[in-house]
């Protein structure tokens, strides 16, 4: 029995848990929306975005940066180029039933007559009907996914909606209530084969390995060249080390020659005449021979020389 107890107890806590987890941070759709409905805005958006022209994509680029809708939808608008660039041409949306190319003539829809529109209306929601599109809930959006058929290949039109604050004041403001719903995002992705999803990945890594070892192949050249500025600095170092042992050499030959001739030098070249030690052995040598000339003692040492104050 107490068993029984536990086990209930630790079931009864485990749902608590699971059940906050799923609560917390969770968002939802706030805003109304039928299949039908969405699906239709979306079909409408992207006949827009196949049938646009150049001075559509000019408006959309000039106020791009100025209105987040224009910018949305020129990126849709690239993105409907590109695809037919690598798709080839649009043959029409993919059916529900068989997956082939279903079309639709969108400009029927202005008609001038009311049983022309109603005709229209009638065929539209057919077609409506027969439109592979998936509607889904993602936190607090709506992703509308709708298969279309081009001639190398599928392709998914993806269409992202949000809450559209403006329906809330719209009527009081124009006379006319606005979609609860506005575009977010729109996505366009083709639908490639196992083949070709491997030629692309197989490509991609030959680019980047190739990337790769040509940067390698740079790095290495850069390291070459140094060893060969490290080998010449070391040349010009050797050489000035050189240079001043030989003047080193030269000097200390000269005070010998001196000291030996018992004469005082005129003036003995030096690479640097301020040199004190240089300077001290000269007049040190100096000293030495005079008084060695009058008969003095050669032991006298000069310990330092300072400037006498006139």
């Amino acid at each position: 029995m107490k068993m029984k107890k536990t086990i209930l107890l630790f079931s009864m806590i485990a749902v608590f848990f699971s059940l906050t987890a799923c609560s917390s941070g969770q968002k939802e759709v706030t805003f109304d929306y039928t299949q039908s409905d969405i699906v239709s805005s979306a079909l409408t958006q992207a006949y827009q975005l196949q049938s646009a022209n150049s001075a559509l994509q000019a408006y959309l680029e000039d106020y791009a940066e100025e209105s987040e809708e224009a910018e949305i939808l020129l990126t849709g608008l690239n993105n409907f180029i590109t695809v037919q660039e690598e798709c080839g041409d649009f043959l029409g949306y993919c059916s529900r039933e068989d997956g082939s190319a279903i079309q639709f003539d969108f400009s029927t829809l202005n008609a001038e007559t009311e049983d022309e529109y109603v005709e229209a209306m009638t065929a539209y929601n057919e077609f409506l009907s027969r439109v592979d599109a998936v509607v889904e809930e993602e936190e607090d959006t709506v992703v509308v996914t709708i298969g279309a058929v081009y001639s190398d290949r599928k392709v998914d039109y993806g269409f992202v909606y949000e809450e559209n604050p403006a329906a809330a004041y719209s009527y009081e403001l124009t006379g006319q209530n606005a979609s609860p719903y506005k575009i977010k995002e729109i996505n366009v992705t083709p639908e490639y084969t196992f083949s070709e999803k491997m030629k692309k990945a197989g490509s991609n890594t030959l680019v980047g390995m190739g990337t790769v070892f040509v940067v390698l192949i740079f790095i290495s050249l850069i390291i070459a060249q140094l060893e060969k500025v490290a080998k010449a600095i070391t040349g010009v170092a050797n050489a000035i080390s050189r240079k001043k042992e030989n003047q080193e050499e030269g000097e200390t030959a000269a005070v010998a020659a001196v000291s030996n001739s018992g004469a005082v030098p005129a003036a003995v070249p030096t690479a640097n005449p301020m040199d004190d030690k240089q300077l001290v052995a000269v007049i040190t040598a100096a000293v030495m021979a005079a008084n060695a000339a009058d008969g003095g003692s050669d032991k006298l040492v000069v310990r330092s020389i300072r400037k006498a104050k006139r």
